[in-house]
């Protein structure tokens, strides 16, 4: 099953990726959910140079921050798709 939704983000929205890997589960655009929210991620991220690489990276590896949640990595997400959540996720505004 994984395997056709992979196929299926090939030529997906970033939105929709953001759906097919399930990272609506723990993450939202707007409200902290498990996970910060994205438009909370891209503030942290705004003048950081290399930003899109360091999420896509987060995505893929995972993340251990200060809270009681840690972000599991993610390798079944391509680099490409990776990056093409990263880049919806920091062009969001609070």
């Amino acid at each position: 099953m994984l395997i056709c939704k992979i196929a299926e983000a090939a030529e997906t929205s970033p939105q929709a990726l953001l759906k097919i890997y399930r990272c609506t589960v723990c993450h939202s655009e707007r409200d902290t959910l498990t996970g910060p929210a994205w438009a909370n991620v891209a503030e942290h991220y705004r003048a950081t140079p290399r930003a899109v690489q360091i999420v896509a990276g987060k995505i893929r590896s995972g993340a251990h921050s200060g809270g009681p949640w840690h972000m599991p990595p993610h390798p079944e997400v391509s680099k490409a798709d990776a990056t093409t959540m990263a880049r919806y996720i920091l062009a969001l505004r609070p």
